[in-house]
């Protein structure tokens, strides 16, 4: 597994200081960007949305309303809109490629993130994105 830790700073690069601490000070998020998973797996809108509730359940996250969007053929996006911000998923079985976003003004468990996409996903490459 790849676990390249980067700064998202490309929407905030031409802030003013004042107002990217502001942003800094709002939240947390992390994205996933995960490669070679297996097809079938990211395709199946059961098994992902099962996941995700696991997932905040035992991170003590709230949520609020749950969306889960099938595609045709294939694809599927998840958008959980939580107490503490919001959790999306998006699919493209096709590249065999799974994306996962949390924001949240709590901590973020990324390892925990890594691991679903690893172990349930079987995500070969995991390229892991922080704005904080």
């Amino acid at each position: 597994m790849v676990n390249n830790m980067a700064t998202l700073m490309a929407y905030t690069e031409n802030m003013a200081e004042e107002d990217r601490k502001l942003v800094s000070s709002l939240g947390k998020q992390v994205t996933l960007w995960c490669f070679d998973c297996d097809k079938d797996r990211i395709d199946d809108a059961n098994l992902l949305s099962t996941k995700m509730m696991e997932y905040i359940d035992n991170t003590n996250l709230s949520v609020r309303e749950k969306c889960i969007s099938k595609y045709e053929p294939q694809g599927i996006t998840i958008a959980l809109i939580l107490e503490e911000s919001h959790l999306m998923v998006n699919t493209w079985p096709e590249h065999h490629v799974l994306q996962i976003e949390v924001f949240a003004c709590t901590d973020i468990n990324q390892k925990e993130l890594e691991s679903i996409a690893t172990q349930t996903f079987g995500a070969k490459r995991v390229y892991v994105y922080k704005y904080e």
